[in-house]
């Protein structure tokens, strides 16, 4: 009868350090878990920051493009009415020469 009560007490010593394991084991998962999930919504806030920053310089990109095309229109324009100018100077002073 001693034996068998060491054996239950065995058993039951045993059947403890499992349920102990279990429950270490248990809070464990469950705290990489809380950081897994910490982690996949920091991941989904980056994310998110990023796409807004590409949003952010697509419209700077944009205008930076209309403005290069319209500093391009503008010196186009320079050039045209420079040229023109001359035209006329050397046709004022063709014109003032033959006189």
């Amino acid at each position: 009868m001693a034996d068998r009560i060491v054996e239950e007490v065995a058993i039951y010593r045993k059947l403890r350090e499992m349920d102990d394991a279990e429950q270490d084991f248990l809070r464990q998962k469950k705290a990489y878990q809380k950081r897994e999930d910490s982690l996949s919504e920091r991941r989904h806030v980056l994310n998110d920051l990023i796409n807004s920053e590409y949003q952010k310089m697509g419209a700077f990109l944009k205008r930076l493009d209309l403005s290069v095309n319209a500093a391009s229109d503008f010196f186009k324009e320079l050039d045209r009415l420079k040229d023109q100018s001359n035209a006329e100077f050397h046709l004022q002073r063709a014109a003032l020469e033959e006189e």
